[in-house]
């Protein structure tokens, strides 16, 4: 097995640490020695002063704190990467709670009445939260909470696990010591890393809060800095690295009058500011150019190019890419940088009433007009398939309108009817001005723009784009609500929607990332295939839902509460949308005594769309079933979509008292997926016997998505307390997965026919360029002058992100005076995934073990 501790070879941030992040166990444990003996002379304190848990009177106030500080001890065995994706428990000292309470006893404090202050987290875990309350009697609330988090995700599927195919594994053996996974920087880290700190403050002030006029201030930040991993497509498929800093700030004052008994009207504006700087660079120039001697990247497909695999040149002897006639890969640097600033000032009136004593009204309106710019967007590429540069401005409005309207009428004590009314409209109008230019300067080592000669203006990478997104939504819920008695109540009711979502279906420009309408005053030319009658899609959609609902009470401590709904719609805006959907929620807890209690419940839902003939319907009339009926990949007719998700949870507690205290919980869900779909494929990458699709573009083939996963989780809590001042902690938490996963297996549709993936010898389909397509492995067939036949596209994929997943913990709590506990807590980690016999190693094993212990020392006075 590769070496666990292996470390990306790309640069770390700034102050980062080696993935790794391994401590000497010594130095560990010496932590939490040096925390006991500081904690020592706080005992002697604490056995004084026997009040202190009680508060103290200071002035008008009485005071109660309490700190928390300890020492964590952290080891990791097996993937560092995804430990810190999941847990991101490090070693070292912690302040793991604080509490500060001051209550004015009269009610006449000077500055403030009451005062709390607590926080947790701070010294170096992942996530950290400060939180304070302040608030004068008829003068003020204010409410202030920060909150610090770190978001490490490196979930390694080398960007796609469908790249699993058999022509690695075929590579591996043919060519042995030619190509070496374990050295490339994608092995131990994801090529879609992401290690980001957020922070986060939100602070609220409410003046004159008991007032009939009261005034609301609010500010809130959120601020996020580090790094960000993406893959590039062109001209290579590589790694690009970003380092990213993005803040949003969001200003708020509002209003709220009470000019008539049990009524508030509020008005409130908000004005947000969001700053993004994209910067990305090139992060993978991991090999030596053997003509210049300089670093280059030759990107990441598997294997990485067959002017690479060399006999007599290996990975491991120093990444040297040796050219040849065939070799034309190779980028020296790329980069890609603008500056995106956007404004979004909101405006929204509400009412709150029940003025009169049989009606309830709630009414809101909101509008908001947002402006979003993409300023001095600019790519560079320096590579040896050529030299570019593209400019590029992009900008984009959102105007946006909502309103509700929501009353109930009450006959009596029993009847009541109630109808909610939503509308919705926005729209998305934008463009985007980009200029594409050829450079007269030859790919190398060091070239920069200011002398790479891009002055040679390129039209098809040029023009002036325009686009629109808009939607406009209407619903309306009408229920009769029944409560005879405080046993039994129940609802019946009907909702209503009417959706239109207006946008472009053709064109694609590269800067909006999304379909256009006109090009330089030029409408965007149609498929050949598109009956629409102009480059603009506007997609109506009309939606029933039958609605019900029912609670019991058979007996004091026992409630059962059940909801139906029943949807249907005349269409959707994908495939995999809803057109029919029912869903079934049924709970119940029962209380069996003071210290006893269970509960459990199920959540059913059921979705189809059958849009297989709806949709070609245009396109081939006199055979409108999109997916063939007859031949190896029969579908059944006007099949679509299905999918359901079943939940089932069973809990418990038992309390008899403080000396005994256990809680259980178990979930079940029950996931399955059947979508049909034409996957479009032209050339000779494919051979394939099944039947094509019907009147869907050359060469779609028909395939059919069969993913099931059923995943169980619980968890026990056990609390034991033998002595007064000692208690005792047990726990345990379980998730478990397994499933199959059908997706793009031979056979098409049903398994019947022959679908192969033709590639070079390696595995890379289509084949790339240099590589040899002939003696084919034994795994796959010839395929005369075109490459290999991989049985697939990809037989090896894993068939499910099958996996276990075990946290037991254990803890203990010595009250060792008045207002001191010692604690101690122990927790071991354990992922393992469920693989798939065979696979080549091309990124490291995910699997993972890791030991936390915490010691803290918890002062309360």
């Amino acid at each position: 097995m590769a070496n666990t501790n292996h470390n990306s070879p790309r640069p770390l941030l700034p102050r980062e640490e080696p993935s790794d992040r391994s401590r000497c166990m010594n130095g560990k444990h010496a932590i939490l020695i040096t925390l006991l003996i500081l904690a020592a002379p706080q005992f002697a304190l604490a056995q004084d002063d026997e009040e202190a848990s009680q508060g103290r009177v200071w002035g008008d106030y009485t005071v109660q704190q309490s700190v928390e500080f300890g020492g964590r001890v952290a080891s990791v065995s097996g993937n560092q990467q995804l430990y810190d994706t999941l847990v991101n428990l490090k070693s070292g000292p912690r302040l793991l709670g604080q509490e500060l309470s001051m209550r004015s006893m009269t009610h006449s404090g000077d500055l403030f009445d009451n005062l709390y202050l607590s926080s947790f987290g701070f010294g170096g875990d992942p996530n950290d939260v400060a939180r304070l309350r302040l608030e004068k009697n008829k003068w003020y609330n204010f409410v202030g909470l920060y909150r610090r988090d770190e978001n490490f995700f490196d979930f390694n599927l080398f960007a796609n696990p469908l790249n699993l195919n058999p022509g690695i594994g075929a590579a591996l053996k043919v060519n042995p010591g030619g190509f070496d996974p374990t050295t490339m920087p994608w092995f131990v880290n994801s090529p879609h890393l992401q290690d980001i700190t957020r922070q986060m403050g939100d602070f609220n002030l409410t003046l004159f809060p008991q007032s009939a006029i009261r005034f609301r201030l609010g500010f809130a930040r959120n601020n996020n800095a580090g790094r960000l991993d993406t893959t590039l497509e062109s001209p290579i498929r590589t790694l690009m690295t970003e380092y990213d800093q993005w803040r949003s700030d969001r200003y708020q004052f509002g209003v709220d009058i009470r000019l008539m008994e049990r009524t508030t009207f509020s008005f409130d504006q908000f004005y947000e500011h969001d700053k993004v700087d994209p910067n990305f660079r090139d992060n993978n120039l991991s090999f030596t150019d053997s003509v210049t001697g300089a670093p280059i990247d030759i990107g990441i497909p598997l294997p990485p190019s067959g002017c690479t695999i060399v006999r007599g040149v290996t990975f491991p002897g120093g990444n040297v890419l040796v050219t040849n006639p065939k070799c034309n890969i190779g980028m020296f640097s790329f980069s890609r940088f603008g500056q995106v600033r956007t404004g979004i000032p909101t405006s929204q009136l509400s009412l709150q009433s029940n003025y009169f004593r049989k009606l309830d009204i709630t009414a809101s309106g909101t509008y908001s007009s947002g402006r979003s710019d993409f300023l001095n967007y600019q790519e560079f590429a320096n590579s040896r398939s050529g030299v570019s540069l593209l400019n590029a401005t992009s900008h984009t409005d959102r105007v946006s309108g909502n309103a509700d309207l929501g009353l109930t009428y009450h006959f009596n004590p029993s009847w009541s009817v109630s109808d909610k009314f939503r509308w919705l409209d926005w729209r998305n109008p934008g463009n985007s001005n980009q200029m594409g230019f050829t450079c007269s300067g030859t790919a190398a080592p060091g070239l920069t723009l200011p002398n790479a000669g891009c002055i040679t203006p390129d039209p098809s990478n040029s023009g002036f784009f325009s686009t629109l997104l808009a939607e406009r939504t209407l619903y309306n819920t009408a229920k009769v609500n029944w409560a005879p008695s405080r046993r039994l109540s129940a609802y019946l009711g009907y909702r209503y929607g009417r959706r239109e979502l207006t946008g472009a279906i053709q064109g694609d420009s590269p800067t909006l990332n999304s379909y256009y309408l006109v090009q330089d005053g030029v409408p965007a030319p149609l498929a050949t295939n598109n009956a629409l009658p102009a480059n603009l899609n506007i997609t109506k959609i009309n939606e029933h839902t039958g609605l019900g609902g029912i609670v019991l009470r058979p007996k004091d401590g026992w409630r059962v509460n059940a909801d139906v709904e029943l949807l249907s719609a005349d269409n959707a805006f994908t495939n995999i949308s809803p057109r029919h959907q029912q869903r079934l929620r049924a709970n119940t807890t029962y209380k069996v005594n003071r210290w006893a209690s269970v509960n459990g419940g199920v959540h059913f839902i059921e979705t189809r769309n059958d849009f297989a003939e709806s949709v070609n319907a245009s396109f081939n009339p006199a055979n409108p079933n999109l997916f063939p009926t007859t031949g190896a990949s029969t579908v059944p007719p006007a099949y679509g979509h299905k999918d359901h998700w079943r939940y089932y949870t069973l809990g418990g507690s038992l309390h008899p008292d403080r000396r005994f205290e256990f809680d259980f919980g178990w979930t079940y869900l029950d996931q399955q997926i059947n979508s049909a779909t034409c996957v479009p494929s032209t050339g000779p990458t494919v051979q394939a016997t099944p039947a094509l699709c019907n009147g869907f573009q050359p060469g779609g083939l028909p395939l059919l998505l069969n993913y099931q996963e059923r995943t169980n989780s619980g968890f026990a809590s056990l609390t034991v307390r033998p002595i007064r001042r000692v208690a005792l902690s047990a726990g345990y938490e379980i998730t478990s997965t397994a499933g199959h996963n059908d997706w793009l297996l031979p056979g098409g549709s049903d398994g019947s026919g022959l679908l192969l993936m033709t590639s070079d010898i390696y595995g890379n389909s289509p084949p790339l360029p240099g590589n040899p397509i002939t003696p084919c492995p034994a795994p796959s067939t010839t395929v005369t002058g075109v490459g290999c036949g991989f049985a697939g596209p990809f037989p090896d994929a894993p068939l499910s992100q099958a996996l276990n997943w075990h946290k037991p913990t254990a803890g203990v709590a010595i009250d060792v005076a008045k207002g001191i506990t010692l604690k101690g807590n122990y927790s071991y980690y354990d992922y393992n995934e469920k693989e798939t016999p065979g696979l080549p190693v091309v990124t490291l094993p995910r699997n993972f073990h890791a030991n936390t212990e915490t010691i803290s020392l918890k002062y309360a006075f």
